[in-house]
């Protein structure tokens, strides 16, 4: 399956705080984007963050590749987590168009 995962400083936390953890936290992304865990990683534009899209068999195995993360793990940051399938729909959208093409 695959998830986007969005990162968010848990309140309270400062700026020295994650900055120390920023070396472990970059090695341990690199090292699940060479495993092929993490497809993409994406820092916010909007926000301070990060935007990930990994693939995980399950919620649970998604959520314990995050908690690898030192920054997780210290709670600097958490996640939320979304699933993604993808899209469908277009049958239901176009039926006459697919009607008509098969």
């Amino acid at each position: 399956m695959k998830f986007l995962a969005l990162s968010r400083r848990v309140a309270g936390v400062g700026n020295e705080q994650v900055a120390a953890q920023g070396a472990a936290e970059a090695l341990q992304a690199f090292r699940l984007m060479r495993s092929g865990v993490f497809e993409q990683m994406y820092f916010s534009a909007d926000w301070k963050g990060a935007v990930l899209v990994l693939q995980a068999a399950s919620r649970d195995e998604a959520e314990a590749v995050l908690s690898t993360l030192p920054m997780v793990r210290d709670r600097l940051i958490e996640f939320e987590l979304y699933r993604l399938d993808p899209y469908d729909h277009y049958q239901r959208l176009f039926k006459d168009e697919f009607r008509s093409a098969l």
